[in-house]
Formats: structure tokens, C-alpha cells, sequence
């Protein structure tokens, strides 16, 4: 695998919003393959109000999800996101 270098511009608030925003992108990179990257990054970009959604299903630190959990989290996805 080659290393490319970029310049890339990042819209940040302060030092510490940038230094989050490319450890996320470093996290994703690290943890997905290519073609999970790109989709996810996809996905993000055509449903933005799918990251609310994320945020309110997850778990806290340390949880863990159990089978009720998934079933409860798939119904809330369809009744939210689920296409008349």
C-alpha cells in the first residue's frame, strides 16, 4: 500500500475540534475496509439525520446490546426511516 500525501481544509471551531474531527477520520480509516469506508461515508453524506440516530441507539461506554435491544433498534430505524 502507498502513502499519498493531501492538503485537506477542515472547518474547526478551535485546535480541539480539529484534532476530533481527523482522529474520527483516522478511527474509520483504521477500522473499515475501502468499500465499507466509502459506503458508510455515502451513507452520511445522502442521510445526515442518520447520525442522530446512531447517537441515540448506542450504547453507553461499556454497554453491551442484547437481542431485545437490536429488535427495538430495528423498529425504531423502519418507523423512522422507512420509505412510504
Amino acid at each position: 500500500m502507498k502513502t499519498f500525501n493531501i492538503n485537506l481544509n477542515i472547518n474547526a471551531t478551535d485546535q480541539n475540534e480539529l484534532e476530533a474531527k481527523l482522529q474520527a477520520f483516522q478511527d474509520l480509516q483504521d477500522h473499515l475496509d475501502h468499500e465499507d469506508f466509502i459506503a458508510a461515508s455515502e451513507v452520511i453524506v445522502e442521510h445526515p439525520e442518520i447520525v442522530e440516530f446512531i447517537k441515540e441507539v448506542i450504547p453507553e461506554e461499556g454497554g453491551e446490546l442484547g437481542m431485545t435491544d437490536y429488535i427495538g433498534i430495528a423498529r425504531k430505524a423502519f418507523q423512522r426511516f422507512a420509505v412510504a
